[in-house]
């Protein structure tokens, strides 16, 4: 069993994200652009993570410059090592009221990573070459018990979320995945599975697979995405690649509420966000870093009413700005 190191750990992946602040600000002159396509030569890892980011935020909007000129003059330094991941790429839009984020009983339930073989704490990502066939990445506070035993493969999803990559050779039983709400059967599949108190949600980006409930198989191929619980109705949906941002340490919004993501970002921390409900209906879009959710919700500032106080390390409020 082999680790990777988190992507968005990746000192690379935060002076490519730095350097596409920079640029889609409007404020970098000939000197700055000459100077990243310089850095872009220096190593094909450079042009690697710049590509990828460029297919990550193909197809949100772009941001104002005024507003990213805002998030840059927030930062500690205009340097693209210094900006690094913690600064927002770019950003949103909005209009529209109601709400508090956190995860309640769920979130802070500590057993399922004291029952797993692999877990994450807040805030923690983790990829991980689980054996032949199979690789799985963790988002933060997630847990997974697995059963790799000779061909057969196997794994729970006590909590949280995963990208999986399945690719079960011939003559091997397919892959079986609990979500706590049915099972999934893959052979040959790249697919994310989140899993809440209230049911899971399984989005399918390559291949195929089938989700076994209660004696029933509901197949789902490549941009199809699920969402069910034990019982009641499958929802089918498209799935949107965009959702697999965070293993970039990355999040995409698009014409998200303002509390949703808020939710989102409060994932990825200990803590609170708190949004007030005379906010918590407006609309924003954009590609903003996972990991500071206070910075992240600083930049909308400029864009939206609102104003985000930082009460104690653990406790950030959004509100509407005064007059």
């Amino acid at each position: 069993m082999t680790s990777a190191a988190d992507p968005a750990a990746d000192p690379v992946a935060g002076q490519a994200i730095a350097w596409w602040v920079r640029l889609q600000s409007g404020l970098a002159g000939a000197a700055e652009r000459q100077s990243c396509e310089a850095w872009l030569a220096q190593d094909p890892a450079h042009r690697c993570a710049w590509d990828r980011l460029q297919r990550i935020s193909q197809d949100a909007r772009r941001v104002p410059a005024a507003l990213a000129h805002g998030a840059l003059t927030r930062s500690a330094s205009s340097s693209p090592r210094s900006t690094g991941r913690r600064t927002v790429l770019r950003g949103l839009l909005a209009i529209g009221g109601t709400a508090f984020t956190g995860w309640a009983a769920y979130r802070h339930t500590p057993w399922q990573r004291l029952a797993a073989d692999l877990s994450t704490g807040v805030g923690e990502r983790l990829a991980v070459a689980v054996a032949d066939g199979l690789h799985i990445t963790l988002n933060s506070d997630s847990a997974v018990r697995l059963h790799v035993q000779g061909d057969a493969r196997g794994m729970d999803l006590l909590r949280g979320e995963v990208l999986v990559r399945a690719e079960m050779r011939p003559g091997m039983a397919a892959l079986r995945v609990d979500t706590g709400h049915g099972e999934l059967r893959v052979e040959q599949a790249r697919f994310d599975l989140r899993r809440t108190a209230e049911g899971a949600r399984v989005g399918v980006y390559e291949g195929s697979l089938a989700l076994l409930r209660s004696g029933v198989v509901t197949h789902a191929e490549a941009g199809e995405r699920l969402q069910f619980s034990e019982h009641g109705d499958v929802g089918r949906l498209a799935s949107d690649s965009d959702r697999l941002a965070w293993t970039d340490g990355l999040v995409v919004a698009k014409d998200w509420r303002l509390d949703y993501f808020a939710q989102y970002l409060a994932r990825q921390r200990l803590g609170m966000i708190r949004v007030d409900p005379a906010v918590a209906g407006l609309r924003l879009s954009g590609v903003f870093p996972l990991d500071d959710a206070e910075r992240a919700l600083k930049a909308l500032e400029p864009a939206l009413p609102i104003r985000v106080t930082r009460h104690t390390q653990y406790w950030l409020q959004v509100g509407p700005r005064e007059a």
